[in-house]
């Protein structure tokens, strides 16, 4: 039997409004982090509410995974709820400006 197009519509809002709120939550990143980490991050996104963040060292990922624990914290209170529980830290190997597009 075909789908009526209202249930079809409903199903579509519903993913464009998780995937915007995912957005939402992926720039709630550049709140968390100081000036300094945000030079040298970039939030890319979340999936089974963990953080997945690009650096542009090993030594930037290292760093920043000492202080995992409070950017968890901190972005969830932002959030207003508990929207992550990890986060990844990723390194490339040099400046994050080559990988957001932003020289």
């Amino acid at each position: 039997m075909p789908e009526k197009v209202a249930g079809i519509f409903a199903r579509l809002d519903q993913g464009i409004g998780r995937a915007v709120e995912n957005c939402r939550l992926v720039a709630l990143w550049n709140s968390v982090a100081d000036d300094r980490v945000r030079r040298n991050t970039e939030a890319v996104k979340i999936a089974e509410r963990t953080l997945y963040v690009l650096t542009a060292s090993p030594a930037w990922a290292a760093e920043l995974g000492f202080l995992k624990k409070a950017f968890i914290s901190k972005f969830n209170d932002l959030a207003g709820r508990d929207a992550i529980s990890d986060i990844r830290f990723k390194p490339l190997g040099g400046p994050i400006e080559k990988f957001s597009g932003g020289e």
